[in-house]
């Protein structure tokens, strides 16, 4: 299996492993746990050494340019909320890796194209981040959207980037340090597809990763005519260089593409908050969101000395399946571009506490089970994440 690092993904311009980013900011401050999956800061709001703070940023990513061709060629204002959901979930659910689930701060922070986008899609964005607000209150998280900024960019915006941050504080006794996990701990996935108890439709599971190579894969060359779309830099063939177009409908399933590529991007907080409190946060070893890196996210926490071993991998959701198929994209690359299944990992230290959690997930329709395990890495092995195909058990791809 190919594993060399100049993919399809790096080469319409984006990286799944953020090298240079991790090289900008390697010389700064890890935080009070290093080794956790965000960074944790002192309590510089009130001065507590009990407490600590923690400010996240992130954006939607490409999700905000294809949101906006979805409603510049279909009229449809409802998907562009999905780009403010995106953008306040990879906050939350980052965040509740660390075991924060309650009493957030959220602003929003959107550049915009003027001469492309209107005022109506500018304020469906701002309406979307106050609706899931309103949505987490609906389930007793507090989530205060505090607002933000909205620039006028179109100098180097080419149509739409939306952002947010959040801020929280909490007990420094209460934090999940994924620099806990060991050999002989289970690892839980939580499906990103069906529909939880709080989702208004089904979800595709698509969450807002990958979509650079899920857009370019599957829509039709067509979409090239709408320039503001995509980069002009990205060689031609990797531009728009799929059979469908929006309307049209995903294979096997109730979908249209634009259905399926702008499905909210769901938030576990709920089955999160749930589990630190009813299974216990001393028995949570870690969490780990499959955001950026797919499967292969877990590899970048925890000691040198682990090897995480899938072994139990969820069927390929329908819409990952299409897109490799028609795409002809490696496994190995839709596996580290993709979460193809499960978004949200649990850590834990024995097959009682992984029932517990499993039990918990299922009780807000979420499915989950047991999807491998850790053990110790050999020292000559230099991969730390192995993943077993579930449609073809003979094939294990390293990372």
């Amino acid at each position: 299996m190919k594993t060399n690092k100049w993919t399809v993904y790096a080469e319409r311009g984006v990286s799944p492993d953020k090298a240079d980013v991790h090289k900008a900011v390697a010389k700064l401050s890890q935080g009070l746990f290093p080794t956790a999956f965000c960074k944790i800061l002192p309590d510089v709001l009130a001065g507590s050494p009990n407490h600590c703070n923690i400010l996240h940023a992130d954006t939607a990513g490409t999700l905000a340019g294809l949101v906006w061709l979805v409603w510049k060629t279909t009229g449809n204002l409802e998907a562009v909320k999905s780009a403010s959901i995106a953008a306040l979930v990879m906050n939350t659910d980052d965040v509740a890796c660390v075991g924060a689930v309650d009493n957030f701060l959220v602003n929003q922070t959107v550049g915009r194209n003027s001469f492309v986008v209107p005022a109506e899609v500018l304020e469906a964005v701002i309406a979307g981040a106050q609706e899931f607000c309103d949505m987490l209150a609906s389930l007793q998280i507090k989530c205060v959207f505090a607002g933000g900024e909205t620039a006028d960019v179109p100098d180097i915006v080419r149509t739409l980037d939306v952002g947010s941050s959040l801020a929280v504080r909490m007990k420094r006794s209460h934090i999940i340090d994924a620099g806990r996990m060991e050999p002989g701990d289970y690892i839980i996935g939580l499906s990103s597809t069906g529909t939880a108890e709080w989702e208004k439709g089904s979800n595709s599971g698509i969450g807002a990763n990958g979509l650079t190579n899920a857009r370019h894969d599957l829509l039709r060359p067509l979409y090239r005519s709408i320039r503001d779309s995509h980069a002009p830099q990205m060689r031609k063939g990797l531009a728009y260089r799929g059979p469908f177009k929006f309307e049209n409908q995903l294979p096997e399933t109730r979908f249209t593409i634009a259905e399926a590529l702008t499905s909210p991007t769901r938030t576990y907080l709920p089955i999160v908050k749930d589990i630190l409190r009813t299974v216990g946060r001393k028995h949570i070893k870690g969490i780990i969101h499959c955001s950026g890196g797919g499967q292969t996210k877990i590899g970048k926490f925890g000691p040198a000395h682990n090897r995480y071993v899938k072994h139990t991998m969820s069927p390929v959701p329908r819409l990952f399946e299409t897109i490799q198929k028609v795409s002809g994209l490696t496994w190995w690359e839709m596996y580290k571009v993709f979460n193809m299944g499960h978004r949200m990992e649990f850590i834990v230290p024995d097959a009682k506490i992984a029932q517990d959690c499993i039990d918990v997930s299922f009780g807000y329709r979420v499915p989950a089970q047991v999807v491998g395990h850790i053990e110790v890495r050999p020292s000559n092995e230099p991969e730390r994440v192995f993943i077993t195909l579930p449609h073809c058990p003979t094939t294990v791809l390293k990372y």
